[in-house]
């Protein structure tokens, strides 16, 4: 059904189908129209002779004079059966039965008609004798209209028949055929090999002379340009594959530099926290070290029975004042160490685990207090309690260091005062909205679309590698299973919108070790 040649063929008899009921309906309408003409003539003519003849019949009762103008208009094939009823108990009725005969018809007999005509007897225009009733049959026009109807269906019939094989006896010599050539040859052209020049045969028809013609031209410039396209995809493979490699050796080098910025970042949190820590030892030593001073003193004393009640006062009160220094700073300093234990260990082994966001924040931000005491850059922290969290605290905590320290590089100048806040909001979806703002310089626009980009920085001369912002994002859509996008507007700050799932989605080295 697909085919042009089926469509065009159906199309062709359709067309003169349509075009033959048209022309047949046409002439239905005015066959009928002439019918009724010649119909209401007919009636038309029985009413005047009716009107001359039959009233002096009636007025004179005579019976059989009645009966003979009857009889003579029932020979009109229109008429079916007559009645005349008068004064003084006058009836006479005729009918035309099945064969053809005339006979009486009974004064309550109604014959089978399509249309009734009844009259009056008018005798010399002012005396109303009686009635006259006439039953006609449109029977001759029906069937006028139905040997009408068949000839125009026949005609039609084969006038379609005749035309149909005439169109497609043409269009299969003079159009389909030369096509199919042509698709023929143009099939053999498709499978040029090499430098073949394969030449259409020519065809017996201007039209398709020329199409031929021009095939063949084109035939010619592909079989001429085929070796060189030959030879461009040659160097086209060769082309690629150094690109492919080249590709790859970027990859490893990026993959390389990500690994060195992971493991710089985690010595600079191992340097900070051990100047951190360096505080709160000393000061634990530096008590440690006058409690023990005094105990021997007092020691001394109490041997040699020179101890007064003094002297234990104030031991005491030195002893006292000493272990709440050791204590409050060795407490500073474990959890210092168990801040830095917990973030260094998560970001080195990117174990999964339960966690709650609002205190795992608090740890990765106690990590960088070295570097945030440098300066005058607060850090503030909006997190519902018991926000809890199945992910990767690794990764997590890489991401939002990477986001805080690059706000304190690009977004505040040295000795800046600023605040950075991390807010957190669990959503309906099961996914927590973490935003982590600052009230910076801000990201001017034609730097917008490519933060993300690797290798994109604006401090390349301070030593920036330009893969802080290409780390989070990958960490945050592949690892954490989120999405991240930044607002920015110069002279007021960024926000970087982090929505991430409760629950991440499993890695691939779990899923196969489940």
């Amino acid at each position: 059904m697909r085919s042009i040649k089926t469509r065009l063929i159906i199309w062709i008899v359709l067309v003169l189908l349509l075009t033959l009921g048209i022309t047949g309906y046409v002439s239905y309408s005015s066959t009928l129209g002439s019918e009724e003409r010649d119909f209401a003539a007919q009636k038309e003519g029985l009413k005047q002779r009716l009107a001359l003849s039959l009233p002096h019949g009636v007025w004179q009762l005579d019976d059989e004079f009645i009966r003979l103008t009857l009889d003579a208009e029932l020979k009109s094939p229109i008429v079916v059966a007559m009645r005349v009823e008068g004064d003084a108990g006058l009836y006479l009725g005729r009918q035309r039965n099945a064969g053809g005969g005339l006979v009486n018809l009974p004064r309550g007999e109604q014959p089978a008609s399509d249309e009734t005509l009844s009259l009056p007897v008018i005798y010399q225009q002012r005396d109303n004798l009686g009635t006259v009733k006439v039953y006609l049959s449109r029977e001759r026009i029906k069937q006028r209209l139905e040997r009408e109807v068949l000839r125009q269906g026949g005609q039609a019939l084969v006038i379609s028949v005749v035309l149909s094989v005439i169109l497609i006896l043409l269009l299969r010599g003079y159009v389909f055929a030369p096509i199919h050539q042509l698709q023929r040859a143009l099939q053999r052209a498709a499978e040029l090999q090499g430098r073949d020049t394969p030449q259409l045969p020519e065809a017996r028809y201007s039209e398709f002379s020329e199409l031929v013609h021009r095939v063949n031209a084109i035939v010619y410039k592909i079989s001429s340009e085929l070796g060189l396209r030959r030879q461009a995809e040659t160097t086209a493979l060769e082309q690629k594959e150094r690109a492919e490699l080249a590709y790859r050796q970027l990859l490893d080098t990026q993959d390389t530099l990500i690994k060195v910025e992971k493991l710089a970042s985690l010595g600079s949190l191992v340097a900070g926290v051990a100047h951190e820590i360096n505080t709160p030892v000393g000061i634990t030593l530096t008590a440690a070290s006058h409690l023990a001073l005094s105990t021997g003193q007092v020691r001394e004393l109490f041997s040699s029975g020179q101890i007064r009640k003094s002297d234990l006062h104030d031991y005491l009160q030195d002893a006292q004042e000493s272990s709440s220094l050791i204590l409050n700073n060795a407490e500073r300093a474990a959890n210092l160490i168990h801040s830095f234990k917990q973030v260094a260990v998560d970001q080195t082994s990117e174990a999964r685990r339960e966690f709650e966001l609002g205190d795992y924040l608090g740890e990765i931000i106690t990590s960088l207090r070295p570097k945030l005491r440098r300066s005058q850059v607060q850090v503030e922290i909006d997190c519902p309690d018991a926000l809890q969290m199945d992910s990767y605290p690794g990764a997590l905590s890489q991401v939002v260091t990477n986001l805080v320290m690059n706000a304190l590089t690009h977004a505040y100048d040295e000795d800046a005062e600023g605040t950075i806040r991390l807010q957190a909001r669990l959503l309906a979806d099961q996914r927590v909205s973490l935003q982590v703002c600052d009230d910076g310089k801000g990201i001017p626009p034609e730097n917008m679309k490519h933060i993300f980009e690797p290798f994109f920085t604006t401090r390349r001369a301070s030593g920036g590698s330009g893969l802080g912002l290409h780390i989070v994002f990958n960490i945050v859509f592949k690892r954490l299973g989120g999405v991240i996008n930044v607002d920015s507007t110069l002279g007021k700050g960024t926000c970087f919108t982090l929505l991430l799932p409760c629950n991440a989605p499993q890695a691939k080295h779990e899923e196969q070790v489940v």
